[in-house]
This record gives C-alpha cells, sequence and structure tokens, in this order.
C-alpha cells in the first residue's frame, strides 16, 4: 500500500472531529462517500460523474485523488481494452457510515423532503 498523504499540518491537529473535518468536511467528498455507499460496488468515474451532476471534472478529480491519499478510496486500474478505473471504498472508507447515518437522521427529523 502506498504512503497515505494527509494535509499540511494535520498531524498537529489534537481534536478527533477537527482531523475528521478536514478530510471529508466538505459537500463533494461526503456526497461522493454516499454514492460509494449506496452503490455498495465499485464506480467508474463517469458513474460517479453522473450521478453528481453539478460536480465539475477537475472538482471530481481532486476529491477522488484526495481521498486516495488518506486512504478512504481505492482507486483500482483494470489492465483491458480501453483500461478501466473503478474507485471503491475501502475499510476505512466504509466506515464512514457510522458517520453519514446519524447525519441523514438528523436531516430527516428536522426538515421536510
Amino acid at each position: 500500500m502506498n504512503e497515505l498523504k494527509f494535509p499540511e499540518g494535520f498531524e498537529e491537529i489534537e481534536c478527533p472531529a477537527e482531523k475528521t473535518i478536514q478530510l471529508i468536511g466538505n459537500k463533494w467528498s461526503l456526497l461522493i462517500i454516499r454514492e460509494l455507499i449506496v452503490a455498495d460496488r465499485p464506480l467508474r468515474y463517469n458513474e460517479l460523474a453522473k450521478n453528481l451532476k453539478k460536480i465539475s471534472s477537475r472538482t471530481l478529480s481532486k476529491k477522488l485523488k484526495n481521498m486516495a491519499n488518506y486512504g478512504i478510496i481505492k482507486k483500482t486500474i483494470i489492465d483491458d481494452s480501453p483500461i478501466k478505473v473503478e474507485y471503491s471504498l475501502t475499510e476505512k472508507g466504509k466506515e464512514l457510515y457510522k458517520v453519514t447515518q446519524p447525519m441523514a437522521d438528523w436531516s430527516k427529523k428536522w426538515h421536510k423532503f
């Protein structure tokens, strides 16, 4: 496994919640994680882009790269013709369900759908 690369100053953060927010505390990272949790299978780049209609290609690429660097997402290159790239949650990433599900429960309680 490649060495994980965290944001500058990450190791100095003492608060566990702040560390989590630093890694996934933005709209697109959470929505990418949601898509991979809901799919319960690896997704290709275009599938993620299609499901996240308003995300730019640049932002999606950056978020996927960052989350792979953090050990949350695994990027798998399938040597086929043409080459295929799939993204899936690592065990570390799958455990984020424990974070995202209470957020969804809270929203269901307090907002109309």
